[in-house]
């Protein structure tokens, strides 16, 4: 998992989750791994509290699981997981992709677009930490412009696992899955710079729909046309 450097964060929690992501994020610990407290206490040299604290963070955010046992375990989704935090998620996210269509200003389209193109460039490189970070920017960007923290508060919570787990269950290492969610992105903001809200909505859905049912093998039975993306 290599060594910790503890001066970019405010706390060693923080590090030490930071870290423990990333780890997971680049397949270092791979789904189904367990994290022992003790041995990964040892590994960064300090104590098991900031280690639990650490994976309860992780557990909020989806990264880990606790068994019956009280055991810690990266988290291994199933297809129906995906299945299931994908219809939550295309419940909500159209709403703020509407909203965000109506207020997109052209600087805010400029901030959409670099972030497309980060993840175009860590597709191109294998960048899975980037691509994740630049992915999660992207959507929170468009959270934001629907201007409502409680929509906001809900896609956070389905939408950074499924971010995150379609790196760690990847289904190749040649980057074409990364191309084809990059390709899907741009497709949203192609939407979302029409400034009409179904225009964004069905942009939106049909990229999304089509990404899945190619790369992961889901579909979701949308009444939309599941085509892939211009």
């Amino acid at each position: 998992m290599g060594g910790l450097d503890r001066n970019r964060f405010q706390s060693r929690p923080e590090a030490v989750a930071e870290h423990l992501r990333n780890a997971i994020l680049t397949g270092s610990l791979k789904p189904g791994d367990r994290l022992v407290e003790q041995k990964v206490a040892a590994h960064f040299g300090i104590g098991q509290p900031t280690i639990r604290e650490a994976l309860k963070d992780l557990e909020l955010l989806g990264f880990v699981r606790k068994s019956s046992k009280k055991h810690t375990y990266v988290t291994r989704l199933t297809k129906e997981d995906y299945r299931n935090m994908l219809e939550v998620r295309l419940a909500l996210e159209p709403l703020a992709i509407g909203r965000a269509a109506q207020s997109l200003t052209p600087a805010e389209a400029e901030q959409l677009e670099q972030s497309v193109r980060a993840m175009e460039s860590a597709a191109d490189t294998f960048d899975l930490v980037g691509f994740h970070r630049s992915d999660l920017l992207f959507h929170r960007r468009i959270w934001d412009l629907a201007r409502n923290e409680h929509l906001s508060a809900a896609l956070e919570r389905v939408s950074f696992v499924l971010f995150a787990f379609v790196l760690v269950q990847r289904i190749g290492d040649d980057g074409m899955e990364f191309r084809g969610a990059a390709k899907q992105h741009r497709q949203i903001l192609a939407g979302l710079r029409s400034g009409d809200p179904k225009t964004a909505r069905e942009a939106f859905l049909q990229s999304t729909t089509w990404f899945w049912r190619e790369y992961h093998g889901i579909d979701l039975d949308t009444p939309y046309d599941q085509t892939s993306p211009a």
